[in-house]
């Protein structure tokens, strides 16, 4: 069995990258970017080699804790699960979750990040090789480490997943999320804080306490057991060892409970069947025509997909987080960064749009049969992510304003937000319709990424700020020489308005004759997603 999924593991991958340039292109760059940190950690890896034990078993302990830490972190919030070989697919054949678990295991640990993971931990046996003891010590933590970070994200996510089929749960998840996001901040200002009084004694004190905390946590456990050798705490390394063994048995029962689940009850089958009823309030207060429609369907997806829910915590996760730190700071924060963090929001509008029309899937054939044109299809998507995320973004400008205590600097914030924001979505609606990215099918596990699909995110994000920044230089330059002419403040919030609203206007004329000339090739590709 083991070899038969990893067989169709390869094969589905290779058939996806042929069927898709951008996955070719995400992979691509996944894999230079997957070398380059794999390099750079051997270098470091051996270079400590010849530094003093203390370091090296301080300097592995956080460093491989924060990577399994980021294994969960982006799994549940950036790539998703690598679902290229979807358990739920297994379903109508009589295989048990038990078999199919050392299969899934070693094709999931196939994709770039597996493969950088375990290369990245051999680097471990070159900075403990000390000794035979050592050189033991580490070649046992590398499976046990390697596989907690793979289990640890694949058990997350899979119970998100189940979890967030509940419409309860999704509207706590929001919440969730966000906090989470404040606390990682609140934990970088303390450390920020900690080092502000920068020494090497104090440096060395920061670390060793950070090494020890870590080391006593689920994900440094494995990790932290040469180091405890090193010390010559032999009975904290098997306490550890145990501990570590211990862990990986839960993760991997947890991991087969939720397999068990998607086997017998995939979340495709979840579909609601509820009727929905006709005219209701939002559609009475949107347009009655095409776009009206397609922007009222929009909407529904907003407030029923999970898959939607996880981008409105991503997009409002950043600017929180900026908020939240610098209010904390002790001597007050920077003023400034939080009255203009906000902006983020604006400027990551256009990459939700972009997705928008990936997550129809093969439901868009619906859509095109009706002879809709494109731009009334980028009409209704603009309207249904302004009036999810306008009201958003208005609530965190005032609120921003006020906690800072720079009512003198709405001006230029409301410049950026309303030029950047509307500049956003013009270039999102055009974007959308030249390329689609990977995006779990409807109704399917929210955090899947298949073939590569979360750097081909990355890079549609990336470019999709990149157009609205560059589209938005006017106001932008308008808003930074405003700090010595007032009044040009006033003047930004004018041309970002207009700019705005032609950067709209070209988006959406352009983005939907594009459309009309490419449906069937936008219906093949969004088919093929997941």
């Amino acid at each position: 069995m083991i070899t038969v999924i990893v067989k169709l593991k390869l094969t589905l991958l290779r058939n996806g990258l042929r069927r898709s340039t951008w996955r070719t292109v995400a992979l691509i760059i996944g894999m230079a970017y997957g070398l380059i940190l794999v390099v750079g950690a051997w270098i470091g890896l051996v270079a400590l080699r010849s530094a003093p034990g203390w370091l090296t078993a301080d300097l592995t302990t956080v460093g491989f804790a924060l990577l399994t830490v980021g294994w969960l972190m982006m799994s549940l919030l950036v790539f998703g699960s690598d679902e290229t070989v979807d358990p739920a697919r297994f379903a109508l054949l009589p295989v048990p979750a038990k078999r199919l678990q050392p299969g899934l295991l070693l094709a999931g640990l196939l994709g770039t990040p597996g493969i950088a993971t375990t290369l990245i931990a051999l680097g471990t046996v070159a900075a403990w090789a000390r000794g035979p003891l050592m050189i033991m010590a580490a070649v046992i933590t590398v499976p046990i480490g390697v596989a907690t970070c793979f289990l640890i994200a694949r058990t997350a996510t899979a119970a998100f997943s189940q979890a967030l089929s509940s419409r309860r749960f999704r509207d706590f998840a929001a919440v969730a999320m966000a906090l989470f996001g404040a606390t990682i901040g609140l934990a970088i200002n303390a450390i920020t804080r900690a080092t502000s009084d920068f020494s090497l004694a104090a440096l060395r004190s920061l670390l060793e306490r950070v090494s020890t905390a870590l080391g006593w946590t689920p994900f440094g456990w494995a990790w932290s057991i040469p180091g405890e050798l090193a010390r010559g705490a032999v009975l904290v390394a098997v306490i550890k060892l145990v501990l570590a063994i211990a862990l990986l048995a839960a993760l991997w029962l947890g991991w087969r409970y939720f397999l068990t689940r998607s086997l017998t009850s995939p979340l495709e089958s979840g579909g609601g069947s509820r009727r929905v009823a006709a005219g209701s309030g939002i559609d009475r207060l949107l347009p009655a025509n095409a776009a009206g429609a397609i922007a009222g369907r929009s909407l529904r997806y907003w407030r029923r997909d999970p898959r939607y829910l996880a981008q409105i915590s991503g997009i409002c996760i950043a600017p929180l987080i900026i908020i939240v730190t610098q209010l904390i700071s002790q001597d007050g924060g920077n003023k400034p960064l939080i009255a203009f963090a906000p902006v983020l929001i604006s400027l990551l509008l256009g990459s939700v749009v972009t997705t928008d029309i990936s997550y129809d899937g093969s439901a868009l054939w619906t859509h095109i049969s009706t002879g809709v044109r494109g731009a009334a299809d980028r009409s209704g998507r603009a309207i249904a992510s302004a009036v999810v995320l306008g009201p958003i973004v208005v609530i965190m400008t005032v609120a921003a304003s006020i906690f800072s205590g720079t009512p003198q600097l709405l001006p230029q914030v409301l410049a950026l937000v309303i030029g950047l924001g509307l500049i956003g979505l013009g270039v999102g609606c055009w974007a959308g319709s030249v390329w689609q990215v990977p995006v779990p099918p409807p109704g399917a596990n929210p955090f899947q990424r298949g073939n590569s699909g979360g750097f081909a995110n990355l890079a549609s994000t990336g470019a999709s700020i990149g157009l609205t920044a560059a589209i938005g230089l006017p106001t932008i330059g308008l808003v930074i020489a405003s700090y010595w002419i007032g009044w040009l403040g006033y003047l930004a919030i004018g041309i970002g308005l207009i700019s705005g609203l032609i950067a709209l206007r070209v988006g959406i004329a352009r983005g939907g004759a594009r459309l009309d000339r490419t449906w069937p090739e936008v219906l093949a590709r969004v088919s093929a997603q997941g």
